[in-house]
């Protein structure tokens, strides 16, 4: 299938890249709306179009001169809030930002409305907005992978922060459920007395203040996903009606007396040791073992050191289109700062913290005075800014230590390196073959960005 992206910034060009071997695309990139027309005179009309709406092309300029084209292929518009152009016939427009799970989604909603046929299943390195290379979320993403096409319950354990509700999302997004409902419900948000009406609905005059029908998650959910948040938060006696529900797939609305069937697929989440709270008598055991089918459990944000650079990248990015601001780069110190933090609040911690440090930047680069770490959680005093490096070094001893540290903290990945310490990848590449041969490598560092080692990329 032929696949048009219009995507001046190249945005895309990675995430397209790879849907396009999963999907049979063969995807072709032009970066204005005078290489669309071109290209569509030299290929013809493309089966899909996608266009990245970045300024200064308009949304009504979009409309407009897709009207002139006369393309009766569908097109997808990704824009920020406010850009939507006039209506177009066949045209849907998706709000930035938007992570890969979201798009492959709403992409395989209009390849599959139209008959054009192709499964979109995100996959790679940023995979259903969850950014990172490491081992400990390699071992997530695989589970993901095995427990999606299935409709087993799964419990998702982490820390608050750690992205319990995207991996629910992407098991939701590729799983067969994935055009039907998800439904999120967040224990901690609603109070203990609405929880059974909120859970199952309840009919009108069932209790003071019910003065009309209400429907409940399990029906808002049905054929589709019910992902329930903190679900230790719930009562016990909350716990026994929701067991019941699991075994018999029924549910009767408070007030009610006609049960419902139900068809979902269940996933919970908590920031709890579940295990501990069933010793503890606060958690039914009977309740656990049939939402714990399959458990997957979320390293905190510590334990995967070697994504902070990749996530921070991610955030930079994400943060500077939302805020109109070009991408800032981060100081090689400033990097290292974030890379040594604690995170006690994991990715959401560190989502904040670069979404201030974007908005506080007033040049095009984010150092360690606009990050908001002494305030959360992050080292504290003067020593969080400072590289490390040990005095009584020459100048080239410490350019060698401050290059190999600067690799360290990106996981080794030279072209991050290159361009955070503001040289170029060749050049890099030329310095860390000289250090090899000049002489004893300090630390014994040196090969570990040797060119056959997986780190040295």
């Amino acid at each position: 299938m032929n696949l048009l992206v219009l995507d001046e910034s190249l945005d895309l060009a990675l995430l397209i890249g790879r849907l396009a071997p999963v999907c049979g695309w063969q995807p072709h990139f032009v970066g204005s709306l005078h290489e669309l027309e071109l290209a569509v005179q030299a290929h013809g009309r493309p089966a899909l179009t996608v266009v990245n709406l970045v300024p200064p092309l308009t949304g009504w300029e979009v409309g407009q001169r897709l009207r002139g084209l006369g393309l009766e292929s569908p097109v997808v518009v990704l824009g920020g809030a406010g850009s939507e152009g006039p209506a177009v016939p066949g045209v849907q427009w998706v709000e930035r930002p938007v992570g890969e799970a979201e798009l492959a989604a709403t992409l395989e909603r209009v390849v599959s409305r139209l008959g054009l046929g192709g499964r979109v299943v995100s996959r790679g390195g940023g995979a259903h907005g969850l950014v990172g290379q490491s081992a400990a979320l390699g071992e997530v993403l695989a589970k993901i992978e095995k427990v999606a096409s299935g409709d087993a319950n799964v419990c998702i354990s982490g820390e608050s922060g750690t992205g319990k509700e995207l991996i629910a999302r992407a098991i939701h997004a590729q799983s067969a459920r994935w055009d039907r409902p998800l439904v999120t419900l967040d224990c901690t948000a609603i109070p203990e007395g609405l929880m059974e009406s909120h859970l199952f609905g309840h009919v009108r005059g069932s209790f003071t203040g019910a003065v009309e029908h209400r429907t409940g998650f399990f029906a808002l959910a049905h054929t589709g996903t019910l992902f329930i948040d903190e679900i230790s938060e719930l009562s016990l006696p909350l716990q026994a009606k929701l067991l019941r529900v699991i075994q018999t797939r029924e549910f009767v609305k408070v007030g009610g007396s006609k049960p419902t069937r139900t068809d979902i697929r269940l996933i919970t989440a908590s920031n709890k040791d579940l295990r501990r709270a069933v010793r503890e008598g606060a958690f039914r055991e009977d309740l656990y073992y049939r939402i714990a089918v399959v458990m997957i459990e979320v390293p905190p944000l510590r334990a995967r050191r070697g994504d902070i650079a990749q996530l921070v990248e991610h955030f930079v990015r994400k943060f500077a289109a939302a805020h109109h601001k070009r991408v800032p780069r981060l100081t090689p110190r400033a990097l290292e700062l974030l890379v040594g933090a604690e995170w006690p609040g994991n990715v959401r911690q560190l989502e904040n913290c670069i979404e201030q440090a974007v908005v506080l930047s007033d040049h095009d680069t984010i150092d360690v005075d606009v990050l908001p770490l002494r305030e959360s959680g992050g080292k504290r005093g003067p020593e969080a800014a400072r590289p490390g490096l040990p005095a009584g070094l020459t100048l080239r001893e410490l350019e060698q230590q401050y290059i190999l540290q600067t690799l360290g903290s990106v996981g080794g990945n030279r072209t991050q390196a290159a361009r955070l310490l503001g040289i170029s990848l060749r050049c890099l590449q030329y310095k860390l073959k000289a250090y090899r041969q000049g002489g004893p490598e300090p630390l014994g560092q040196l090969n570990r960005f040797s060119e056959g080692h997986p780190l040295g990329v």
